[in-house]
């Protein structure tokens, strides 16, 4: 009787020492794979992730920390093979994201993990859905945060006047939640300009870069850009900004880029006078698409119709999917187009 009650302990004893093992290595694992993850080493961190939850023991809150941390790199990646063009692939890393975020809301309702998973079916292209999961998170919390990503939603389906709402809501709720409202009318400023109010962008894109100006001092690339968008704002709202664009652009180099397209724009050069595009990678298709996308506003305002649609035909072929520039021009080649 002793005998078989002590091969009875003995054997319960080791399956408690295996489980225990088997806990301390998935703990292990999510550790390593949160260093990972936060020394960008995204595949290392997927696998660790993976490694972690396949064990089974985690626990709800370790198993929900695992699933959006390990949603986050399928997300980072989706972004990685956007620059490189991969649409499949993105859109497959995209879908991983997805899948983990909805694991993880299957444990818990989280504002955040509904917003991470709206900005992903967002760029798949999923905007109702994005859309759906945005109210969900607002419901739970109602942050500056949310309504930018559900205005972003409305903005790319077309819904201006709803992404407008949206924007104009989140104005009044970041500095409550710490965000910086120069972004904001930066981003109410696209969907105006998208809308075809001209007047109401340039008006954004104003405040953005009176707001904006000291924040982004040491980020060469912001202001001529800015200063581009507010430009081209004015100019199709018909109004005559010469002196404010020389007043905007006096401290920018007319003679590097992206200050070339000042000059451009104030008739100092033509676009073949412009520094031809770089060949470093991606670095070179956003100088390029810039300059496409910009030199067509500009055959828009001199009324050239013929001249902008192959210049966003150009901009749709070259720019990153999700950029600005390829969403404006999409909508620009429609309306020139019919």
């Amino acid at each position: 009787m002793f005998r078989a009650v002590s091969k009875i302990l003995l054997t319960a004893g080791c399956i408690i020492f295996s489980v225990a093992n088997l806990r301390a290595g998935s703990l292990d694992d999510l550790k390593a794979a949160s260093a990972a993850a936060d020394n960008g080493n995204v595949d290392e961190a997927i696998r660790l992730f993976s490694q972690a939850l396949s064990a089974g023991d985690l626990s709800p809150a370790d198993r929900i920390l695992a699933l959006t941390r390990r949603g986050g790199g399928y997300s980072a990646k989706g972004l990685i093979a956007d620059a490189f063009q991969k649409s499949d692939d993105a859109r497959r890393q995209r879908d991983n994201a997805i899948a983990d975020y909805s694991a993880a809301l299957g444990l818990k309702a989280d504002a955040d993990l509904y917003v991470a998973r709206a900005q992903d079916r967002d760029l798949n292209g999923q905007y109702d859905q994005a859309i759906a999961d945005i109210d969900a998170a607002l419901k739970l919390n109602a942050s500056a945060n949310a309504l930018v990503q559900r205005g972003a939603s409305y903005r790319a389906k077309g819904d201006y006047d709803h992404a407008l709402a949206d924007y104009t809501a989140a104005l009044a709720a970041a500095p409550k939640d710490g965000l910086e409202g120069w972004d904001i009318y930066n981003e109410r400023g696209y969907a105006n300009f998208l809308a075809a109010r001209y007047d109401a962008a340039a008006d954004d894109f104003s405040k953005a870069l009176t707001l904006g100006s000291a924040a982004r001092t040491s980020d060469v690339l912001w202001l001529p850009y800015q200063i581009a968008w507010l430009h081209i704002a004015r100019a199709r709202a018909g109004q005559n900004d010469a002196e404010e664009l020389a007043r905007n652009s006096g401290t920018i180099d007319l003679k590097q880029w992206p200050g070339m397209l000042i000059a451009f724009f104030q008739g100092q050069l033509k676009t073949d006078q412009i520094t031809p595009p770089s060949n470093h990678g991606s670095m070179g298709r956003a100088r390029e698409c810039n300059l496409a996308f910009f030199s067509g506003q500009q055959a828009l305002i001199n009324n050239d119709g013929a001249t902008a649609i192959p210049l966003f035909q150009r901009t749709r072929d070259i720019c990153n999917i999700h950029s600005m520039q390829y969403l404006v021009a999409g909508v620009e080649l429609k309306r020139l187009i019919k």
